[in-house]
């Protein structure tokens, strides 16, 4: 991917943000009420307008035709499986290659940092690896980097460790950072100053969902691409009609959002 061509990733829609729906929980962590279909789950968000949805290999290989005009990024790494629990802090690691996404025709690929983690820097190591052969490829790398809660950030969504995030993205060669709301959202702008779109991950289900899509509208007004929402929308009683409100917030006309 040149440098010119950075700003052309693959997911973002004409207006530069996407609505990305993410799909690929059930891979390492189960139950997953409400992804039980996941062909039922593609059509519904694609079908309301989701520019993206991130899944695993074989959802993406065995379910292709249900994905609609939403574009597939493939999550290149896996970690162990847990049962009735959910993100532990387990080392994530490659699975599968960017030959596999070619050969898928997606386009966009995507793999997992914890900052704070014990295994952080091969994490780094290995994004830094990734965002240099999609370039060579012409793949877009979405780099998802997120601090946990540890000793160095006991706050993991503190404005300065988003920030640091999404610099830190930015300076591996992702072309687009996935990472965490800060708190509050209005801190986006510092985060959003990276230099590459930013999306913002949906996180735990929200016990306020009308606080949450008004937090979105914050975010965005700070800054961010868009959103990458997992369990608030598939976990929703409606995800549908969830995917449609975050279209209406994202991709709002500048002076209207």
């Amino acid at each position: 991917m040149k440098q010119a061509d950075l700003k052309q990733v693959d997911f973002l829609a004409s207006d530069g943000r996407a609505v990305i729906v993410a799909i690929d929980h059930a891979m390492y962590s189960w139950p997953c009420a409400g992804l039980e279909d996941r062909a039922s789950v593609l059509r519904q968000v694609s079908a309301a307008g989701a520019d993206a949805i991130i899944a695993s290999y074989g959802t993406i290989r065995d379910l292709r035709p249900h994905f609609g005009k939403a574009k597939p990024i493939l999550k290149l790494d896996n970690t162990s499986i847990t049962v009735g629990t959910s993100y532990a802090i387990t080392e994530y690691l490659l699975s599968w290659t960017i030959e596999d996404a070619k050969r898928l025709g997606v386009g966009t690929v995507l793999t997992y940092i914890q900052m704070g983690a014990p295994f952080e820097l091969e994490a780094l190591r290995a994004a830094g690896r990734l965002a240099a052969d999609c370039d060579r490829e012409g793949l877009t790398y979405l780099c998802e980097i997120m601090p946990i809660e540890c000793e160095r950030y006991k706050d993991a969504a503190a404005p300065e460790a988003i920030t640091s995030a999404c610099r830190a993205g930015a300076e591996i060669g992702g072309h687009a950072i996935k990472t965490t709301m800060p708190n509050p959202p209005a801190a986006m702008p510092t985060a959003a100053a990276c230099g590459v779109p930013v999306i913002l991950a949906g996180g735990a289900i929200a016990g306020d969902r009308t606080q949450l899509l008004k937090d979105v509208r914050t975010a965005m007004d700070g800054g961010a691409a868009g959103v990458a929402f997992g369990r608030n929308v598939w976990g929703a009683p409606d995800p549908a009609a969830m995917v449609k409100n975050l279209v209406e917030i994202v991709h709002a006309p500048k002076g209207r959002a």
